[in-house]
C-alpha cells in the first residue's frame, strides 16, 4: 500500500526518536506482506476492502485524516491472523468449536500487536472492533450501535460483503448482487444503517431512497459508483439462480393445510407443527418470521417459533409465500416435491437417531433435515434442464456432490447454506446444511444430518456407501444394533406427532417414562437407570403432578401424544 501520512500522538521508537508520519505507513506495509506471505487466501481480500472502506468513508464524509485511517485500518484489521496456527488458517474444510474460538481471537491479537508499534497504536481499538456488531452479538467485546469505532462498524460491512463475494474453502462466492442484496437485509441488526447505505451507495445501488439519506456533504459529486472488476463478481447464472429463490415456493395443498391449523378456532399445536413442518418452504416462512418476532433472534425450529408468532402470526408468516399449484408439471416442481418427500424422510430419520444417542435440540435437527437439499433448486437453475444428473439409485451422494463440485465449483449444500443465510435463519442451521455432506465436519448436528440422509436413502433403496455409513454411526455415538433397528423402522416409521411446547419433565423423568412406555416395571426401570426402585417412585410421582394425571398409563399417553417421549 502507498504510504500513509497521520498526525502521530507522541509515540516513539526503539531509539527514542519519534516516527515521522511516513514511518507508520511503511511499518503498516510491512505487516500487510506479512499477512499476504502468511494467509495469501484470506489477504486476497484485502485490496477490496481497503477500497470500500475509503469509498464509503468518503460517502459518509468523514475528513482527510480519517480517510488515511479507515485505509490503514482495513489494511491491518486482520493482522492478528498471522499467529493463530497452521491448522486454523490454513483449513480448507469446516473448523472446529475449539479452532472458531481460536479464529474469534483474531481482533484481540491484531489490536494486542499494533498497540506495541510506535505510530500504529491508534489502529488497536478500531482493529479490535471490527467484528463487533450492531445489534451487540458481535466479538470480542459484544459492544452494540455505537459503541464501536465508526471506522470499526465500516470496515465490518466491507469486509462482511467482500467475504461473501469471495470464495471460501467450504463454498463458492456469490456474485455481487446477492452479495450487497444479504448486506441490505441486515441492516440495522448486524451492520450499521448508515454503513450499509454507504456500501450500497458506492456500489451503484438504484434504490432511491439512498439519494434523500445521502450526506450533504457528499451530494456535491465528490464519490463515484465504484466498479467491480470481473475478478471480483461470480458468473451470473449461479448468482441468478440464488436471487429466484428470494423464498422458498410451497404447494398449495400444504399451505392450505398450514392455513387452516393455523385459522383453527380450538387450534391444536401439534396438528399446527406437523402442517408446517409438512413443507420446506413453509419452515423457511416461520422461522424466518420468528427471527424478526422480540425474542425470536436465533430459533432454529417450528416448535418454538409457533409457541413465539402465535396461530395469528403463524397465518400471516405463511399466507404470501409463493405458490405451487396442482398438478405440478415442470421438472423444478417435480424437484422440489422430491426434496420435499426426502426432507421429511430424513427428518423421521434424524429424530429417531436423536432419540437414541440422546442429542440435546432435536427439533433443530428437524428443521435443518426439512431443508438440508434446497440448494438442489440453485444447481437445477444454473446447470439448466439439459445438465446431466446422476441416478440417485445407483449413485451415492459423494458422487452427486463430486459432479456438482467439478461442474459449479461448489455442491448444493454449500449453495444451500448461501440460502439459509440470505433468508435470515440462524447460523446453525446454515452450518448445517453446508456440512452435511462435509467429510472432515466436526460439526454433531451436521454429522448426525449426514448420517440421517443416508439412512433415509437406504431405506429408499438408493445407492450409499454402507461402510461410510456405519463409521458416521460410531462417530455419532449410534450402536449398530440401534443403527439395523432405525434401518428396519423407518419406512414403516410414518409421519409421528412433534413435539409443541417444552416438556415439563427432567431428563431423569422423562428416561423413566420412557421406559415405563416400553413396558418394563419399576424393578426392571431402576435396574436400567442404575438408581433404586423408591427413586423411580420418586421420579413418577413428580411425573404425573407435573402433568397433572393419577397414573403411569395417563402419564404415558400424554407424553406421547405431545412429542415429550
Amino acid at each position: 500500500m502507498d504510504a500513509v501520512d497521520l498526525p502521530m500522538t507522541g509515540a516513539v521508537g526503539g531509539s527514542g526518536r519519534r516516527l515521522g508520519p511516513s514511518a507508520a505507513g511503511l511499518v503498516a506495509s510491512g505487516l500487510e506482506a506479512a499477512l499476504r506471505l502468511r494467509v495469501p487466501r484470506l489477504y486476497a481480500s484485502t485490496p477490496l476492502v481497503r477500497r470500500l472502506a475509503v469509498e464509503m468513508s468518503v460517502w459518509l464524509g468523514l475528513e482527510e485524516r480519517e480517510l488515511k485511517l479507515a485505509e490503514l485500518c482495513a489494511t491491518v484489521r486482520d493482522i492478528g491472523m498471522i499467529a493463530l496456527p497452521d491448522a486454523v488458517v490454513a483449513a480448507s474444510a469446516g473448523l472446529s468449536p475449539e479452532q472458531w474460538k481460536s479464529i474469534n481471537r483474531h481482533p484481540i491479537i491484531g489490536a494486542e500487536l499494533l498497540e506495541t508499534v510506535p505510530g500504529l497504536e491508534i489502529t488497536a481499538p478500531i482493529v479490535r472492533s471490527h467484528h463487533e456488531r450492531w445489534d451487540g452479538a458481535g466479538y470480542p467485546d459484544g459492544l452494540a450501535g455505537n459503541a464501536a469505532p465508526r471506522l470499526s462498524r465500516v470496515i465490518a460491512t466491507a469486509d462482511a460483503f467482500v467475504a461473501i463475494a469471495s470464495d471460501r474453502p467450504h463454498r463458492i462466492a456469490a456474485d455481487a448482487d446477492v452479495a450487497r442484496e444479504h448486506i441490505a437485509q441486515l441492516r440495522g441488526t448486524q451492520f450499521d444503517p448508515s454503513t450499509v447505505d454507504a456500501l450500497l451507495a458506492v456500489l451503484g445501488s438504484r434504490d432511491p431512497r439512498l439519494a434523500e439519506s445521502r450526506p450533504a456533504a457528499r451530494a456535491a459529486g465528490q464519490t463515484r459508483p465504484l466498479t467491480l472488476t470481473p475478478t471480483e463478481q461470480r458468473a451470473p447464472g449461479l448468482g441468478a439462480a440464488v436471487r429466484a429463490l428470494d423464498r422458498l415456493p410451497v404447494f398449495t395443498p400444504a399451505q392450505e393445510r398450514a392455513t387452516a391449523a393455523a385459522t383453527s378456532g380450538g387450534m391444536v399445536a401439534q396438528d399446527l407443527v406437523g402442517a408446517i413442518e409438512g413443507s420446506a418452504g413453509l419452515v423457511v416462512a416461520v422461522l424466518s418470521a420468528a427471527q424478526h418476532a422480540p425474542g425470536g433472534r436465533g430459533i432454529a425450529n417450528v416448535p418454538d417459533a409457533i409457541r413465539l408468532l402465535g396461530g395469528a402470526g403463524v397465518a400471516d408468516a405463511i399466507s404470501s409465500v409463493p405458490l405451487v399449484p396442482f398438478p405440478w408439471q415442470t421438472i423444478e416442481q417435480a424437484l422440489q416435491y422430491q426434496i420435499r418427500v426426502h426432507g421429511q424422510a430424513v427428518a423421521r430419520a434424524a429424530q429417531r437417531i436423536a432419540e437414541e444417542v440422546g442429542f440435546p435440540d432435536p427439533d433443530d435437527l428437524i428443521a435443518a433435515a426439512l431443508i438440508h437439499d434446497v440448494g438442489k433448486l440453485v444447481v437445477a437453475r444454473a446447470q439448466g434442464p439439459g445438465a446431466q444428473v446422476l441416478d440417485e439409485r445407483v449413485a451415492t451422494p459423494e458422487r452427486r456432490v463430486q459432479q456438482e463440485r467439478r461442474a459449479l465449483r461448489v455442491d448444493h449444500a454449500g449453495l444451500g447454506a448461501l440460502l439459509v443465510e440470505r433468508w435470515g435463519l440462524p447460523a446453525s442451521l446454515a452450518a448445517a446444511v453446508r456440512e452435511h455432506h462435509s467429510s472432515a465436519s466436526p460439526d454433531e448436528p451436521a454429522t448426525l444430518l449426514r448420517l440421517a440422509d443416508m439412512v433415509a436413502r437406504h431405506s429408499d433403496g438408493h445407492a450409499v456407501d454402507r461402510r461410510l455409513m456405519l463409521e458416521l454411526a460410531r462417530d455419532s455415538g449410534l450402536t449398530v444394533p440401534a443403527l439395523r433397528t432405525v434401518l428396519f423402522d423407518l419406512p414403516q416409521s410414518g409421519s409421528q406427532r412433534r413435539r409443541a411446547e417444552p416438556s415439563p419433565l427432567s431428563r431423569r423423568e422423562t428416561d423413566a417414562l420412557r421406559q415405563l412406555a416400553g413396558g418394563k416395571v419399576y424393578k426392571e426401570v431402576a435396574a436400567a437407570l442404575g438408581v433404586s426402585a423408591s427413586t423411580i417412585r420418586s421420579h413418577l410421582h413428580s411425573t404425573y403432578a407435573k402433568l397433572g394425571v393419577e397414573d403411569r398409563a395417563q402419564a404415558v399417553l400424554l407424553a406421547t401424544e405431545r412429542g415429550w417421549i
